[in-house]
């Protein structure tokens, strides 16, 4: 096997970015793939029945689609396979008693579901966009820098004399609260608050922790703005035109391919050796789409680092697993809140906040949660693509659960192995469902389900099922993630660095981490 400038290690999103980004500048660049299909967490497969085709684990591509690579190379993507489907209803939460709300791109029909909760908290949603749009064009751009950087300090000067000393720490308030209290400093009435702290628990924060009104303060505007998007006919087909486009620049993607360790000579990473025995080198570097995890316990010896780094790896945190159901539907859902539910994107059932921090504490403590938050995708609503005329898919998220399960809250379910428990549990997400959309069980025509060990053995990343490859929490995010100290790729070994979801800026199909590296290699 031929060698290469740079080999980079895993073929998510964030590898392929990166590899293109260094095969435009001439470099040779070989990714290595350990399973059949690339795209790490963002792979498509008729994994129910054939002619459904569904999202394995990531679906949502907003973020995508304002990363920088996408914005290089679009014209590419699209001529080698890719496009996108959009909605306009982005998103809504459903209720016990029958009742639902909204979120739509269209701003009076969101105004309107707003309203008939509470004047109050349509006026407020209104003052929320008017704040998102004033600080957002200062803030957003960091997502895209490292951290630390002068890029990022001169971003934060420029954003302190934009918005003012008051309003820049208003903003840095704002970012700092838990989910709920998020929720309740913007809106009085319970369900329009249901509308934001699930976006917090898409992660790992639980409703009362610190840090987590990121997500809830970003995601609702921007979804309300742009509508919420997908890649047509599978995620997959975004990864395939990042492999196609990178292939017409000279790189090659080898699926099948594990590699066993990185190759190291005087404290210098020179090349890989596979599974197989088979030895590749690197003339330039060697990049890991992967976790701290492996790096330490798998591809690298750790008496070759400084053990303080090693201890520091040894201690980075995931978050609670997740379990994906994978449905094929007679037809669509008959939602209690409305004929219109059907049409939503996303459609979050918490209920409620207590029900969320409940299984927070639930899945933090080793038990099967009672009622876990369902994030529950119906992808083929605006892409009907993905299934057989009149049919339907459902891509149902269950948030959160615990890596290796102790007691059951319900006392219902053997603890045994998560093979042993997955169809119990899947049972019990679809009896909650039911409540919500009374046809669902009559309209399954084939399931699958993955439990957060089924995660972890088909993407080593997702370690314990933690979908998001490691936790958000304050001291493990920003220029912290993945330790103090190492937030910009590099390794104590030359030539190594770190990529993906467990770096910085985290995890989601951002691209980022990719792209920022390769800018950096090329710079050197």
């Amino acid at each position: 096997m031929n060698d290469a400038d740079y080999i980079v290690v895993g073929s998510g999103h964030n590898g392929l970015a990166c590899a293109l980004k260094l095969a435009q500048a001439g470099h040779k660049v070989l990714v290595l793939e350990q399973a059949d299909q690339a795209g790490g967490a963002s792979k498509s497969g008729e994994v129910t029945i054939p002619g459904f085709t569904h999202d394995l684990y990531a679906t949502n591509i907003g973020l995508f689609l304002g990363s920088q690579i996408y914005q290089e190379m679009k014209t590419e993507f699209h001529q080698n396979g890719f496009d996108i489907a959009v909605s306009d209803q982005p998103f809504a939460s459903v209720f016990p008693d029958g009742d639902g709300i909204g979120v739509y791109t269209d701003a009076q029909k969101t105004i309107a579901q707003f309203q008939r909760h509470s004047n109050h908290d349509a006026d407020s949603w209104q003052a929320l966009l008017k704040f998102f749009d004033e600080t957002a064009p200062h803030f957003l751009p960091l997502l895209q820098m490292p951290l630390p950087s002068w890029p990022a300090a001169r971003q934060l000067y420029r954003m302190w004399r934009a918005l003012g000393y008051a309003k820049t720490v208003e903003l840095g308030s704002m970012i700092l609260k838990s989910p709920r209290q998020f929720a309740e400093y913007w809106f009085e009435n319970e369900k329009v608050q249901s509308l934001f702290f699930p976006w917090a628990f898409h992660l790992d924060f639980g409703p009362d922790v610190s840090g987590g009104a990121q997500f809830p303060f970003v995601e609702p505007p921007l979804d309300h703005r742009n509508g919420m998007a997908i890649a047509k006919g599978g995620i997959s087909n975004l990864i395939q035109s990042m492999v196609k486009t990178l292939e017409k620049r000279g790189g090659q993607v080898l699926t099948q391919h594990p590699v066993e360790k990185v190759l190291v000579q005087n404290n210098r990473a020179i090349g890989v050796q596979l599974a197989n025995g088979n030895k590749i080198h690197a003339r330039k570097a060697v990049i890991g789409n992967i976790t701290p995890t492996q790096l330490i316990t798998k591809l690298l010896d750790p008496e070759t680092l400084p053990s303080a780094y090693v201890e520091r790896y040894r201690k980075f945190r995931y978050g609670p697993g997740t379990m994906m159901i994978h449905l094929a539907l007679d037809g669509p859902l008959s939602w209690n809140a409305g004929e219109d539910y059907a049409k939503f994107a996303y459609v979050h059932i918490g209920p409620y906040v207590e029900d969320v921090a409940r299984t927070y504490s639930d899945a933090l403590n080793g038990e099967l949660p009672a009622s876990p938050l369902l994030v529950v995708g119906q992808q083929s609503a605006f892409d009907p693509s993905r299934a057989p005329e009149g049919k339907h898919t459902l891509w149902v998220q269950v948030r959160a659960l615990p890596a290796k399960p102790q007691r059951d809250s319900l006392h219902e379910i053997g603890i045994g192995t998560w093979d042993q428990m997955k169809d119990a549990y899947a049972d019990r997400v679809l009896e909650k469902l039911e409540v919500y959309a009374p046809n669902v069980t009559q309209q399954i025509i084939g399931r699958t389900v993955y439990s957060p060990r089924d995660l972890e053995v088909a993407n080593p990343n997702l370690v314990g099922g933690d979908s998001v490859s490691g936790s958000y929490h304050l001291d493990q995010n920003f220029l912290f993630r993945p330790v103090p100290g190492w937030s910009r790729y590099k390794t104590p070994v030359d030539g190594l660095f770190l990529i993906g979801a467990s770096t910085w800026p985290g995890g989601g199909l951002n691209a980022t981490s990719g792209y920022l590296l390769a800018k950096q290699l090329l710079k050197a």
